[in-house]
């Protein structure tokens, strides 16, 4: 299983930390299968940024977010789009509403793949027939 969480970086008693998709039974900051984002809580103000299209692939898949970082998707809105992606939208119009940007211009800082995009589309949808199951 596989679960989105923050693992420490900085030096001692200056914490900041990555947003990673790890396995959970992985170390702390041990083995990582993508790294997401940061996040630092000693900035004012505190200073995160997660990538809404990965973060929102695995979510898709399954992955399971700890609190901490439950916390910062759901200030991020990236919870009320995945809920929005699971009921039909799609999700260039989801990223291109993150970015602030509308659909037709919209410039992803780190271009989608359209296999990832096809991926998305089928863990959507095989997660959405495993709920009606």
């Amino acid at each position: 299983m596989l679960r989105i969480r923050l693992s420490r970086t900085g030096k001692k008693k200056q914490a900041s930390y990555r947003v990673v998709v790890a396995d959970i039974e992985a170390k702390r900051d041990g083995r990582v299968v993508e790294r997401l984002g940061y996040y630092n809580p000693l900035t004012e103000p505190i200073e995160y940024r997660i990538q809404e299209d990965r973060a929102l692939y695995w979510l898709s898949v399954g992955a399971q977010p700890t609190d901490a970082v439950r916390r910062l998707l759901e200030a991020q809105g990236t919870m009320g789009r995945l809920q929005r992606l699971r009921g039909g939208e799609n999700l260039d119009s989801l990223v291109a509403e993150y970015l602030g940007v509308p659909l037709q211009t919209a410039v992803i800082e780190e271009e989608v793949d359209e296999v990832v995009i096809d991926e998305m589309s089928a863990a959507v949808a095989t997660s959405g027939m495993a709920e009606e199951e």
